[in-house]
């Protein structure tokens, strides 16, 4: 019998003792030593293993992670900012901590803003809600966020080269090796300590390329909060 051929990568799902199904990416490295889980902010669980692990001995980890896996799950769904993947009436988004109301208004532009303690969607169809949302979060970040870098760079001395703006799957932001700062656009999802948090951590990195001991002093200088603050960005 041929053994079945292995794959780089490969979904399925995994059924915990307390019936909660959980998503997951099984990725095999070749040279990787090691099993290791991440939770990513899809709520996928990602399982990275050598690459001769199979299938099932994957599940058998899993099942031996459960405990860590429901802690992180139920910690996700108290502090993630979900936002609709299609328009439907009675859905909320989220800005800058608060969630508000969507109302649908037929327009030829396609756009979101707020309104009066709502939210206004205006597009001719409701199948514009992801380009419109995509578009509202990346205005508000070149507005708002660009205006918080302004504002950390010159209490802390550090100034970025340029300040860029993208989505990210799984991380907040970035600083290059050239001090380019790339922030993502979900930040504007989230509250002021939260936004000026990632800002602050990715200013310090243009001092400290790495996350040693003196780049967590220089972020806690700015932020003395920042462990907690960590915790609430899922």
């Amino acid at each position: 019998m041929r053994r079945k051929k292995l794959s780089a990568e490969e979904s399925f799902e995994y059924l915990c003792r307390s019936g909660r199904i959980v998503k997951c990416r099984h990725v095999r490295k070749k040279g990787q030593k090691n099993l290791y889980l991440r939770l990513q902010r899809d709520g996928t669980v990602r399982i990275s293993t050598p690459w001769r692990v199979s299938e099932a001995a994957a599940r058998d980890f899993l099942e031996a992670k459960e405990g860590w896996i429901e802690e992180k799950l139920e910690h996700r769904a108290a502090f993630s900012k979900e936002d609709p993947s299609l328009y439907e009436e009675g859905c909320r988004i989220w800005y800058l901590g608060k969630e508000y109301p969507l109302r649908y208004e037929t327009a030829a532009s396609c756009a979101i803003e707020i309104e009066c303690g709502e939210a206004v969607f205006r597009a001719p169809v409701t199948d514009e809600f992801s380009r419109a949302l995509n578009g509202f979060y990346l205005r508000s970040a070149e507005s708002l966020l660009t205006e918080r870098v302004r504002l950390w760079s010159d209490r802390m001395r550090l100034y970025p080269a340029e300040v860029r703006y993208r989505r990210y799957r799984s991380r907040w932001g970035c600083c290059s090796a050239g001090n380019v700062i790339t922030l993502n656009t979900a930040l504007i999802k989230y509250d002021l300590p939260l936004i000026d948090y990632v800002i602050i951590h990715e200013l310090a990195h243009i001092r400290h390329k790495d996350h040693k001991r003196e780049f967590w002093e220089l972020v806690e200088r700015f932020a003395p909060d920042y462990r907690s603050l960590r915790r609430e960005l899922v």
